[in-house]
């Protein structure tokens, strides 16, 4: 074979190649998670330990993990050793379960329990539903306002938080609190308490929409009453939310699929037995 034709040939291949791997670079997928307690100390649902959490490019954890999360640093560390949550990759949206000693948490992750992060072209911001039962106010309500009003270039805005807050207040959605929210409606810690999502959080995220930045908020408190739920509102902000209940069958988790070279996310719910390399 010609030298010059054979040169053409290798320069293409690594051309192609490297084309290749650029674009399965493009391609990210995530994993959003919740509710993984069983009803004894310290453990986690055993299907849900077989997940190789190594294939996803992000963890997005709705709280719940154990039933007495951050009791003891012991258990921190277990919940460390299967989610990796020290990792800036893996999100957590405290829950009820988790809140025992949220200072231990901050010392092990070294995060606030709410903050921002920056991925991919995508704002996160991990809201705390504990703090003031259900309520965004106070310093952390300053801090949703201060990352909105100067949220510009993201292709996407995620809001992880445990408590499905954008149920209560909602014309259709309010009424079916008892058949979508492990926490009924109430006035508790561990409810879903009255709160001030439709007065102050919504109308800023209407403002990031019209800004071209799509907003996603995704809850982690179900699972013992329905595996999976989805509710676009009329102007385009999505409500999701995933979760199991331990040892029962159909226990779903939700996957994102990221495609960074056309800023665009689509996502599906996918039992967690698919998720487990076979």
């Amino acid at each position: 074979m010609n030298k010059k034709i054979a040169r053409f040939i290798v320069l293409g291949l690594m051309l192609f190649l490297h084309w290749n791997c650029k674009k399965v670079d493009r391609a990210k997928t995530y994993l959003h998670l919740s509710h993984t307690r069983t009803e004894a100390d310290d453990t986690i649902d055993s299907l849900t330990l077989k997940i190789d959490f190594d294939e996803f490019d992000m963890l997005w954890l709705g709280g719940d993990l154990t039933y007495y999360t951050s009791k003891k640093a012991e258990t921190l560390a277990y919940a460390d050793s299967i989610y990796n949550i020290k990792n800036p990759n893996t999100l957590w949206a405290l829950g009820n379960h988790d809140y025992a000693d949220t200072v231990l948490v901050q010392k092990f992750t070294k995060r606030p329990p709410y903050y921002t992060y920056h991925q991919n072209g995508i704002t996160f911001m991990v809201l705390d539903t504990q703090d003031s039962l259900s309520n965004v106010n106070g310093k952390q309500l300053d801090f949703f306002q201060r990352v909105t009003d100067t949220l510009q270039t993201s292709s996407h805005l995620v809001i992880l938080h445990h408590k499905l807050i954008w149920l209560y207040g909602h014309p259709e959605l309010e009424a079916k609190i008892p058949a979508i929210s492990n926490a009924g409606l109430g006035d508790c810690f561990v409810c879903l308490n009255p709160n001030n999502f439709y007065t102050d959080l919504y109308p800023q995220l209407l403002e990031i929409e019209k800004k071209g930045i799509e907003v996603l908020c995704v809850a982690g408190d179900i699972g013992t009453k329905i595996k999976e739920f989805e509710y676009r509102t009329p102007e385009g902000i999505d409500f999701l939310a995933s979760g199991i209940e331990s040892g029962e069958a159909g226990n779903k988790a939700l996957v994102f699929q990221h495609d960074l070279s056309v800023r665009q996310m689509t996502w599906t719910y996918q039992l967690i037995g698919d998720l487990i390399r076979k």
